[in-house]
């Protein structure tokens, strides 16, 4: 590692002993490509999120997924200042001294990522080694069992029969919560046949749903709270102009996958009858970390629900 010292737009200094092996291994496990692209466009500048979103060609909504995602790193790598009414990003000393030594090419002009792992994060992993794992135990009957397993898990609430089964359900639920809906997407392209595909995405799209509502709540928290009494209190399912006419870049779509999720766990709720604190754990697992909401819900409407 070459001995120098970064000065970042800040004026912070850092030597490059503060960005051991060790930290630079965690940075490189845990970015995407989109993450080392904010990078590259923060070194030496500061920029707003719309200056970011702008140039990178993203909505709001998911620039801001992005940057949350970020905010999670062991090694922090945002630097974030008020400025009026504009937040304003940099990158923290150790974030500038990385991406000068791994993302830029210093003999040419232009830059360039490089070594950047973006599909091979720890939790993808994880979920590949589960994937074969569950593929060699349910052999040439993958195609049949693999459906029957997802309605068994997801529907019938079946677990302990089949462990391979189980701990690829949990290590795909775990990548969703920690919002690596990139590689969420490469997984599912590995389950190869598209019957398995689709049926799989039917029942784990209660969890991408409501990662969504938890990005919301990052960004506006009086909206995801109108959302959910919006859902709880209607009689029919319905939403207020006040949540749509605030819901930031969230389409019609998104929207509608949103409340199908959300009255689909409502009546899970009901139908299994639940003590209040079976009624939290129920909404706790969809929202972590942001247990937060499932907290509002519970102290909320349990009542309602519980016996």
């Amino acid at each position: 590692m070459p001995d120098y010292v970064v000065e970042n737009i800040n004026g912070e200094k850092v030597n490059h002993l503060a960005l051991d092996s060790e930290v630079q291994n965690t940075i490189r496990r845990f970015i995407t490509r989109q993450m080392a692209r904010i990078m590259l466009l923060l070194l030496d500048h500061t920029m707003t999120n719309k200056e970011i979103a702008e140039r990178m060609n993203l909505t709001s909504s998911a620039l801001s997924n992005i940057l949350q995602r970020m905010k999670k790193c062991e090694v922090e790598l945002l630097s974030i200042e008020k400025k009026d009414k504009y937040v304003m990003y940099s990158l923290t000393s150790v974030a500038h001294l990385y991406t000068e030594m791994n993302l830029v090419l210093k003999d040419k002009k232009d830059l360039k990522l490089i070594q950047i792992n973006e599909t091979e994060t720890v939790e993808l992993t994880g979920c590949r080694n589960a994937l074969v794992g569950l593929k060699e135990r349910l052999g040439e009957d993958w195609d049949v069992e693999f459906p029957r397993r997802c309605f068994l898990f997801y529907e019938n609430g079946q677990r302990d029969e089949m462990p391979e089964a189980d701990t690829f359900f949990e290590k795909v639920e775990d990548l969703i919560r920690k919002e690596q809906l990139e590689q969420l997407e490469i997984l599912l392209n590995e389950l190869e046949n598209e019957t398995c595909r689709k049926s799989y995405l039917r029942y784990i799209e209660k969890y991408i749903s409501i990662r969504k509502l938890c990005s919301l709540d990052a960004e506006n928290w009086k909206i995801a709270y109108r959302f959910i009494d919006d859902i709880f209190c209607g009689d029919e399912i319905c939403i207020s102009y006040d949540f749509l006419a605030n819901s930031g870049d969230l389409s019609k779509e998104e929207i509608i996958k949103m409340v199908k999720s959300f009255s689909e766990i409502i009546k899970q709720s009901q139908k299994e009858g639940l003590s209040k604190k079976g009624f939290l754990d129920v909404w706790e697992k969809y929202f972590h970390p942001h247990e937060k909401l499932a907290y509002f819900i519970a102290e909320k409407y349990r009542n309602s629900y519980c016996n």
